[in-house]
């Protein structure tokens, strides 16, 4: 990932007695620290902002430098021209403001009443700006300012890696999945990433089938890895996904590509007689966020989870829900990642197409597993790319049945980080026409999602608690 490019200045006046040079030095030296351990740039703007004109050359080099998001220390009580010049860079904006070093007698700095002003003046002069902020409070050493401080590094370097993201849908939409349909010119202006969706499954296909054998000796290890059982694929099975591997690698590489919706069927099975369920598993445990049937916004979603937690992410389908345990399933033909599975591993086994007869019709691979025992995060960014769902939870530990394929009860629900039960859950779903495809992530990053919802007003999707009456969706 690029990474996020933090610049500081400290703005003054020189009628508080304060020692803000030494403040100022401090506060340096502990971001650099930061940055080190946070794994972001840091600019230092050496120069000290007192007058409206020093704010103005400052601003100048902030955007020379290309600074993705400014911290403003009001180190000590400073002119409100200065946060009108420096908030409208653009850079996000952070106001920071700095304990008193002593109290009794004179005010030494009149520190947090200055990004009191500075947060109003924001808020009210330059309201047409709509500028966002967020304050922050503290040393640079201290578990208030750090803690809030990471979750704004982790968010916004998400969505400046987003800016300069590449996605591709390959093969359209599933057919008859229209709820997955989406304006690829929305989701560029919101998200500024680059949305590609005219390739076609031939153009894949025809990688696929130009591989020699003999070129495919890596790609063979590598599908076949990381399972704990993969007994009933054929030969023939395994050589389909090394080749479909190889081609959705190569070509993530050849265009740049950094994330990919793949029309996983009816094309794949009419061809090959497989599917593309163990390929996509793979293409996710190997760094490449893969979503299945089409679905470009559920692998945005999942680009998103993965540009800030670094983990593995699936896509799944809620398909039940259990009043007495308060949980539901996600689950999936099978296109999640080895990583995800429990103790008892994953195994690759056949997808069976129903036939008339009842024998069924094994076609190609999905990977069979049940999730660890883990709390998760599912988000989805949906609307006209205007709105997030954002829910989290912890995968049971028990022998629950299921079915086959990728999949794992969650429980101890939450939505907007509020718990919330299953049937409050299902329905706030159903109610508010939510898609079908749950973009899933091991670990909580709910903290970090709604702040990236909050700099992007993306508008969480709130609960509707079940009625016996038809409920309409909230705004």
């Amino acid at each position: 990932m690029n990474k996020l490019k933090i610049g500081l200045v400290g703005a003054m006046q020189v009628n508080f007695p304060g020692d803000k040079n030494a403040q100022l030095s401090r506060s340096v030296k502990e971001l650099t620290g930061l940055s080190l351990e946070l794994g972001f740039d840091l600019y230092y703007y050496t120069e000290l902002i007192i007058t409206k004109q020093d704010a103005e050359k400052a601003k100048k080099a902030i955007e020379a430098e290309n600074v993705q998001f400014l911290l403003i220390q009001s180190t000590s009580f400073s002119d409100g021209d200065v946060v009108i010049t420096l908030a409208r860079t653009n850079a996000f904006i952070g106001l920071w403001s700095i304990p008193e070093p002593n109290f009794g007698g004179q005010v030494p700095l009149n520190s947090f009443c200055g990004i009191n002003m500075f947060s109003s003046i924001i808020s009210n002069y330059l309201k047409e700006y709509a500028i966002k902020y967020k304050w922050f409070f503290g040393f640079a050493d201290n578990r208030l300012f750090v803690e809030r401080f990471k979750i704004t590094v982790k968010a916004l370097t998400a969505i400046q890696n987003m800016k300069s993201s590449k996605v591709a849908l390959i093969g359209g939409i599933a057919p008859g999945f229209n709820d997955l349909y989406f304006d690829e010119r929305l989701g560029q202006k919101r998200l500024g990433l680059d949305i590609q969706r005219n390739h076609e499954f031939s153009e894949l296909s025809d990688m696929a089938k130009s591989y020699k054998l003999s070129d495919l000796d890596l790609s063979l290890k590598l599908v076949t890895c990381g399972y704990k059982s993969y007994a009933e694929a054929s030969k023939e099975n395994i050589e389909i996904n090394a080749r479909f591997y190889k081609a959705y690698t190569e070509f993530a590489q050849k265009y740049n590509y950094d994330a990919l919706a793949i029309s996983c069927w009816p094309k794949m099975q009419d061809e090959f007689n497989s599917v593309s369920c163990s390929i996509l598993g793979k293409l996710n445990q190997n760094g490449i966020p893969a979503a299945c049937e089409g679905d470009l916004p559920g692998a945005v979603s999942m680009l998103i989870l993965k540009y800030i937690s670094e983990q593995t992410t699936t896509l799944m389908d809620l398909i039940a829900f259990d009043e007495k345990d308060e949980s539901v399933l996600l689950w999936h033909c099978g296109p999640t990642a080895e990583c995800f599975a429990n103790e008892d591993g994953v195994c690759m086994k056949y997808h069976v197409q129903n036939t008339e007869d009842g024998k069924g019709n094994p076609q190609g691979m999905i990977n069979d597993l049940v999730f660890k025992p883990v709390i998760a995060t599912v988000m989805r960014i949906t609307g006209e790319w205007d709105k997030i769902f954002l829910a989290d939870g912890r995968f049971l530990n028990n022998k629950k049945e299921s079915y086959q394929g990728s999949r794992g009860w969650l429980g101890d629900l939450k939505l907007n980080r509020e718990k919330i039960n299953a049937v409050d859950f299902i329905n706030t779903i159903l109610v508010q026409g939510f898609q079908h495809h749950y973009p899933t992530v091991f670990g909580n990053i709910t903290k970090e999602l709604m702040e990236v919802a909050a700099w992007l007003d993306l508008k969480p999707v709130q609960a509707v608690g079940y009625e016996d009456y038809l409920q309409g969706p909230t705004l």
